[in-house]
């Protein structure tokens, strides 16, 4: 396969996030197989940032790179942590002639690369994490190569991005769910506690407000307790009602 068909089928394969299954730790690592079926690389790692913005997940296509990532991760530094922090490429041709990055510096000579670079996961002003390549041999990527590099790690952002949108949607949906789900419960339960006291909706809300707060219990579960039939609100359902006191019987009394 030359190397067009091979940048076509990188494509593709990184275009189809439309799945119930997606996991981001394995989508970047089809990037990182493709990264180094097309790259001058021989493996490739990554970091990828979480919700909150700040680098959390270490993965990589080898043991030896996962533990460079980690490296990375822990000691806050790197050539992938600083693309990310910078969201621009970082390439280093020969990583013994560098002197940042100690530890992982003195890892990657370990571990037998020579020239390690990274390449952020940025798009429109968000960045996700950095794709970080590593060779054997010193040397740096071509501007052909870093361009093909450069494309693959965009397309890819642009998924990530579109993945925890979507997440993200489906989270607020959910939660909008449940609190339409507990205020109808809620409704039917003053309902049923006030036909049962014989008193008002608002009196039987607050009877069953104040149930809860004396038995710590939250106010959804008390309603869906009284819906129910549940005994654990038999002291709810029993005790007389109370009702509000006015101005003028208070001064009465």
């Amino acid at each position: 396969m030359c190397q067009e068909q091979r940048l076509a089928a990188a494509f593709t394969e990184l275009s189809d996030v439309h799945r119930q299954d997606f996991d981001a730790d394995a989508y970047t690592d089809t990037l990182a197989r493709h990264s180094v079926d097309l790259l001058d690389v021989d493996a490739a790692g990554w970091l990828l940032a979480g919700e909150n913005g700040r680098l959390e997940v270490a993965g990589a296509m080898t043991d030896a790179v996962r533990l460079l990532q980690v490296i990375q991760l822990r000691a806050g530094e790197g050539p992938a942590v600083e693309s990310f922090r910078t969201q621009h490429a970082v390439t280093v041709g020969d990583v013994a002639a560098e002197r940042r990055w100690e530890a992982f510096r003195t890892a990657a000579q370990g571990a037998g690369f020579t020239g390690v670079h990274a390449l952020p996961l940025h798009l429109r002003g968000e960045t996700v994490g950095a794709l970080c390549l590593f060779r054997r041999r010193a040397g740096e990527l071509t501007k052909e190569q870093l361009a093909i590099g450069t494309a693959l790690v965009r397309v890819a952002t642009g998924y990530l991005l579109l993945q925890r949108a979507v997440g993200r949607a489906e989270k607020l949906s959910q939660q909008l769910q449940t609190a339409l789900n507990s205020r109808v419960t809620i409704e039917q339960a003053k309902g049923i506690l006030a036909e049962r006291k014989g008193t008002s909706l608002d009196n039987a809300f607050e009877m069953m407000r104040a149930f809860a707060r004396r038995n710590r219990r939250r106010l959804n579960d008390v309603a869906c307790a009284v819906v129910t039939g549940s005994p654990t609100v038999t002291g709810l359902i029993q005790a007389p009602v109370e009702k509000p006191q006015t101005c003028l019987s208070g001064w009465l009394s």
